[in-house]
């Protein structure tokens, strides 16, 4: 088995931050009505801050692995990650939760949460970047693999916001008559 070479901190942090300010970008080209608009993501019924909010759970779900990690306990994406339908049926109760809110306060949820990680992240040792999970583990066996997996996309480690910056974008054009 071929496993791409993990990225450094720096490295996924840089990605990080590309990823959002990319997305960030386009959700500063619509208007608040735009950005509330229903099945405009992707095909299916997300509004474009339904996506920020995926965006800032996935997020949520990093910080708390991280913390479960640290307190040497399996987080709790381990176990979305290994039943199929559990990361579609987070995501689907993520994005009701967060349509209970106000759009400011997603906005400003998802801003902290990535503020959050980016500390976090930043902070950290390069030991403990690199170390072995504290439980028995066979794919996510380092913590900067757990965590590029949670905030990743195909073949991309923390690059998930790329995932879903085409949807967005040909939303933005559409909406911007682009």
């Amino acid at each position: 088995m071929h496993r791409m070479a993990a990225p450094t901190r720096d490295e996924a942090l840089a990605t990080l931050e590309e990823g959002r300010g990319t997305l960030d970008a386009l959700f500063e080209r619509l208007g608040e009505q735009e950005l509330v608009r229903t099945s405009t993501i992707g095909g299916g019924d997300w509004s474009a801050l339904d996506l920020l909010g995926h965006i800032g759970t996935w997020e949520e779900l990093a910080l708390d692995a991280l913390s479960a990690w640290r307190a040497g306990r399996v987080p709790l994406v381990e176990e979305v990650f290994r039943a199929a339908p559990s990361v579609d049926e987070l995501n689907a109760q993520r994005i009701q939760s967060l349509r209970r809110r106000r759009p400011d306060e997603v906005r400003r949820w998802a801003h902290d949460t990535h503020e959050a990680l980016v500390a976090e992240i930043t902070a950290m040792s390069d030991e403990e970047w690199t170390s072995k999970a504290p439980y028995p583990a066979e794919r996510r066996d380092r913590l900067v693999t757990l965590l590029g997996s949670v905030l990743g996309a195909p073949q991309r480690p923390f690059g998930h916001p790329f995932a879903h910056q085409p949807d967005l974008q040909a939303y933005v054009d559409e909406v911007r008559g682009a």
